[in-house]
Formats: structure tokens, sequence, C-alpha cells
């Protein structure tokens, strides 16, 4: 019997999950403990999202024609409220099992859920329910079915996120100001379980922390448990810490954590001489994952929330790191909604244009073309949203409600027309050009190449200052203030010539008096420019120095942010809360995107990793030696200062050192002298 999946209304799952994930922040409360008497605050009270979330469907309707020439059973399930098979004209209930004689057969499956999604399974053989059923809705017609792998048993619920989980143990228990501290070593993601000796319906709070400090500072702590414990046992909501803190309790209790995380398998690995650096590039994996859930986080405590642009490049430093497509694809979906589209994703410019681009990048990176002609109408509809929005000369200014973001920085200004918003627009349009000319859409290619290169024209005769030698953030503010952040999209984008790149280097790249980037987050794009030009000892200078700072002060996890010109718990706050920095998030882990592509080496040359070059650069290491994965193989690297060796499982592999180049074949290891 083939093997049968749930199926829905292609989208509902991401929706459902997108909508859950995003409704379940809280902020501070007031709580009296009844236990002290004390009157704190407790996170009891919800946080409301900063943008639309849109809920799945209602009703759902699915078909599939086929003939078969032999006997076969279908059995009908579904988890809808009132949900029917229908036959051929002739309609069936969920739990009824159906004789299907030799001949042709319509079989639509149609359900109604007032709560949830609607979903459906048939366990049979040709009709085993997947992804070969499409949709038949009065709306649309002839999409495929959605679907996950993870939920294949008649069993299974799609309204339940499948997470893994392990028993994690506290490393060390400390009693400290009349309560006890609960250290797990590191951070983590899971829920707090309470057992054993505490009374039944004693009340305790458990304030947990990222830091000791947070955790034992129960009145400016972000998250207080109010544990009502029943019959000797309590179960937490899902949160990171990685210190709990029970105070006001002289007594013993057994307390422990059920990590939760997706078991996700790292293809990607990376050794080199300096042992700070393999600790950062451990650090980075850790983080990453603690973020990979029903879709990209931007950090595990306070948002918990998928955002585009933090999104964007955690794509990135998973295809460094792993072979997973389906926490992308789940992302992707999440950050679009549903139609029609009223405001940019996360209500952020910048956002909306990166969402454009990661999926050409993401098809680059797999060769996935269902995907992207899945998500070509939401493109398609997503650009018409951007350009209803645009200047009359064509170009992005902001509108009401606009947020730009671009960093966290002080530009000229933000209401105007920026000049890196006009680079990623203009980077969009490309990105567009090429999904339209995958799907033979030649209209839309060429109106959207034409489209970049007037983009690219405006931008270089506006915004170029040729006294600064650099773009401008803004040509109508008349002040020609020069930041990094678009000098480094034009290097990344190569939007403009060798020359003024040249000059960028010179006039933004090397000048200190231009203000440094501050966050791991626009490190990404700066270090990512830095490798492309070649200075490395830039980049391994910054890995030792900022996110090397990280880890000397005992970060387990990489922060949203870093100064070191802060002390103590000055490195904690931000928003106005004392701790209100993320102290794991995943726009820090750009170190394993660049040690593999820039290090090791490793880059597509064409879709899918058809054709790659490997391109190894010790940097300022005495030798390298790791593994990059490569579509559905993988690359392995090792370089000294006297050879170079290489070994691959794919075909289409070209070994590049000092402008020779050396083809790699399949499974034969190929070893040069340097």
């Amino acid at each position: 019997m083939k093997q049968s999946k749930w199926i829905w209304y292609p989208g509902d799952f991401e929706l459902y999950h997108s909508m859950l994930l995003h409704n379940r922040r809280r902020v501070n409360g007031v709580y009296k403990n009844l236990n002290s008497q004390k009157e704190i605050d407790v996170a009891d009270t919800y946080y409301y999202p900063m943008w639309r979330v849109d809920a799945p469907r209602r009703n759902c309707t699915l078909i599939k024609k086929a003939k078969i020439e032999n006997k076969e059973t279908v059995e009908f399930f579904s988890n809808a409220d009132n949900a029917c098979m229908i036959i051929n004209g002739k309609y069936h209930a969920p739990g009824t099992k159906v004789e299907l004689e030799k001949g042709e057969y319509t079989v639509r499956l149609t359900g109604f859920k007032n709560s949830g999604f609607p979903c459906f399974y048939i366990k049979g053989d040709t009709f085993a329910s997947d992804e070969s059923w499409e949709v038949n809705d009065f709306d649309k017609k002839g999409e495929k079915a959605g679907c996950n792998n993870s939920y294949l048993s008649p069993d299974d619920d799609p309204e339940v996120f499948k997470f893994s989980y392990k028993r994690l143990d506290p490393v060390s228990i400390t009693r400290t100001a009349g309560g006890v501290v609960y250290d797990f070593g590191k951070e983590v993601f899971g829920k707090i379980t309470l057992k054993n000796t505490i009374p039944k319906n004693c009340e305790l709070l458990i304030v947990l922390g990222e830091t000791v400090e947070e955790a034992t500072d129960i009145y400016e702590a972000n998250n207080v448990l109010n544990a009502i414990v029943k019959d000797g046992e309590y179960v937490s909501q899902s949160s990171a810490l990685r210190y709990a803190y029970i105070p006001d309790f002289e007594g013993e209790t057994e307390l422990y954590l059920d990590f939760e995380y997706l078991d996700i398998e790292d293809v990607a690995e990376f050794k080199c001489d300096n042992e700070l650096i393999n600790k950062i590039w451990d650090t980075c994996v850790y983080t990453l994952h603690l973020n990979m859930r029903e879709g990209f986080f931007d950090g595990i405590k306070r948002d918990r929330w998928v955002w585009s642009g933090d999104a964007y490049q955690s794509y990135f430093v998973n295809y460094y790191l792993t072979r997973d497509k389906e926490t992308v694809k789940r992302t992707i979906r999440m950050l679009r909604g549903r139609a029609p589209i009223t405001t940019h994703i996360n209500t952020i410019t910048d956002y909306t244009f990166y969402w454009i681009c990661s999926i050409w990048d993401y098809y680059y990176f797999t060769k996935d073309t269902e995907f992207v002609r899945d998500v070509y109408p939401d493109m398609l509809a997503t650009l018409e949203f951007i350009e209803g929005r645009l200047s009359e000369d064509k170009m992005y200014t902001t509108r009401n409600g606009d947020w730009v973001f671009i960093d966290w920085a002080q530009f000229d200004r933000k209401e105007g027309p920026i000049c890196a918003e006009q680079m990623l627009l203009c980077h969009s349009y490309k990105a567009m050009a090429s999904c339209a000319e995958l799907l033979d859409d030649t209209k839309t290619k060429d109106y959207c190449l034409d489209r970049a290169r007037y983009m690219e024209e405006r931008i270089n005769q506006l915004y170029w200052d040729k006294e600064k030698g650099a773009f401008v953030d803004d040509y109508t503010s008349g002040r020609r203030n020069v930041t990094r952040h678009a000098n480094i999209f034009a290097l990344l984008f190569d939007l403009t010539s060798k020359e003024r790149q040249d000059s960028i280097i010179k006039n933004v790249i090397y000048n200190k008096e231009i203000a440094p980037i501050t966050t791991p987050y626009f490190e990404f794009y700066e270090l990512d420019a830095m490798c492309k030009i070649g200075d490395f000892k830039y980049v391994t200078d910054m890995l030792d120095s900022y996110w090397g700072g990280m880890l000397r002060l005992g970060a387990t996890t990489i922060w949203e942010e870093f100064d070191p010109k802060m002390q103590g718990t000055e490195h904690y706050a931000m928003y106005g809360e004392k701790y209100g920095k993320s102290l794991c998030h995943a726009w820090g882990a750009s170190p394993i995107y660049l040690l593999g592509k820039y290090a090791l080496g490793v880059r597509p040359t064409s879709a899918g990793y058809a054709t790659f070059d490997i391109v190894p650069n010790l940097m300022c290491f005495n030798n390298i030696e790791g593994k990059v994965p490569v579509l559905d193989g993988y690359v392995s690297v090792k370089m000294d200062k006297c050879s170079i060796t290489v070994l691959t499982d794919m075909e289409g592999g070209t070994l590049v050192y000092n402008g020779v180049r050396y083809p790699v074949c399949k499974g034969e290891e190929l070893r040069i002298t340097i």
C-alpha cells in the first residue's frame, strides 16, 4: 500500500503555525504571590504582533481523478468539524472504508473547521492522500495539495507542530537569597518540570533568565512563571533560559527541562588551528539550531517571531550547515501570508525586498523549481504592491506606515528616498527577473531587467558623491551623509563601476571616520563584502574581537548586539529594558556561512550545484579542514601551507587555486601541492 500523508489547502499548515507562534508572546503583568504576599511583575499578559497575521482557510476541497485496473480499498480520515469524501457523487463520512472496483473515479475531499485548519488522510493506493491531490475550491483550482513528510500516520495531528525532545538536568543547583538557582550550563529551550516533593496545590514563582542576573532579579526579569503545582507536578510552557530561580523557597524539588528541538542533522564541519574560531563555529551552530523551529526565528527569548531580514541571513547559514529545505520553505510562506498584501512584510520595506530575493537564492542553492512555481503568483502580487508605492520617478520612498530598518544605525534620515533601499529594490528586480526566466515568463523577465537597469543608472546618478568618493544616504536632504550600509550593498550587488568600487573601499571601508557596524546583523553583509575584496585579516580580526568578545564574557549563544565598551549588566539591556537584549539571536550565526564559502571556499556556479567551485583560503590560519553540504552531497576540504586536499561525492566540482582550475572527479580525492 502506498504511503499516505495528511493533506490540506496549500500554505494552511504554515499559516496556522505562524498564527500560533506570532500570537503567543507575553509581557509582564502584575501578580501577587500567595505565599509571600509580594506584588511583582509576572509574564502573563498577551503581547500582540506588530503586523497582520493571517489565519488559514476554514473550508477546503481537494480532488483527484484516476483510473484503476484492480480492486482497491480506501479509508477516509479528517480532523474537520464537518467533512466528507465524495466518490463519483456518493458521499462518505470520516472513518469509513470503501471498496473500489476497476474503473474511473473522481474523489473529492471537502471539509470545514471553525478553529485550526481542515486536513484529510486517505489510506489507499491510487488514491492515497499526498501531493498528487489538487485544490478544487471556488477561487483556485489545480494547485497541489499541501503536505508535510512529518505527518504520515492517521494518528498524527498537523495542528501540533512536531518537535523532538530530550531531558536535560541542571548542571548545578545553588541556594541563594532564600531561594534556589538551577543552572543548565548554556542557553536552552523547552518545558520546565517540577516534580516529587512539592506539596499539592502549592504556588511558586519560577523566574527564568538567560543570565543569572536576570533570573534572580525578579522585578526586572522578562519571564516569571506562576507555577500552580497540582498533584505534586508542574509543567511550564516552552521558554528560553539558562537559569531558573525559585525565590522564597526553602524546600527541595526535582527540576528538569524537556529540551525542544528539530532533529536536523548537520552536514557541515569546520576546524582550524585557532581554538577560539572553532568555539565560535560551534556556538554559531548551536545558536542557529535553537532558532530553527516552525520557521527561522529571530531569537528564542524575546520575540520568537519570524522576521524576514533575520530569516534571510539564516537561509544562507543553513545552506552552508544542513541540507534542510523545509524550514526555509515554511518560513517563506509564513512571511508572505495570504492575499491581498496590504503592508510590507513585517511592515518593513527592506524585508519585503529580501523576501523576493530569498526565493531566487533558494532555487540557486536547491534547484527546487516546483517551490518557485508554487509561490510565483505571490511574488507577482508582491511586486505589484511594491510598485504601487513607488514615487513618480519609480524610485522607492517612504509611505505612511512603512518602517525602513536597514540596521540599528544612524542614517541621514529614513523618511526620504534612502540609497540602501534603492539598492535592495534593484537587487529584487534582478531576482524577480531570474525567477521569471526560470518559469518562462518572458514579459516579466524583460520588464524587471529594464527596471533594474533603470534603477542602477539612477542610483549612480543621484547618490554618488564625487568629492566623498562614496554613495550618500539621501540625495534630497542636502547633507550628503555617508554610512557604510549602501556602500557595502554596492560592493556585494555589483551596482557600480570597478573604479567606484575601489573608491568605496578606500573612502568608506577603510575610513575609520565612517561609523562602524555595531550589529551581527549587518556584519553579515560587511564581512561578506570584505571576503569578496580579499581582506581576510579584517574578517578574522572581527571574528576574534566581536564574536570572541561575546564568548570571553561567557556567552553560550550569539547575542543580538555586542558593544565591547559596555560593562556588566549593560550588555543585557536593550529597548529600554534592563534585560531586553536577546542573547540567542540567529543573525549572529554568519561565521558558518563565511567560513564555508570563503575559507573552505565552496560556492555554486550554477543552480543546485550542477557546477561548483572550491576556492579555499587559509585566511589567517595555518590549517583548515571541513565539510560543506552540496545539494544532496558534500565537499570535504583540507588545506595547510603546503597542500590542498579535496573530496566530493558530487559531479561538477572544480578546485581553483592561483588562477589554475583543477577538475574534481566524484569520489576521487584530489591533492595539490602549493
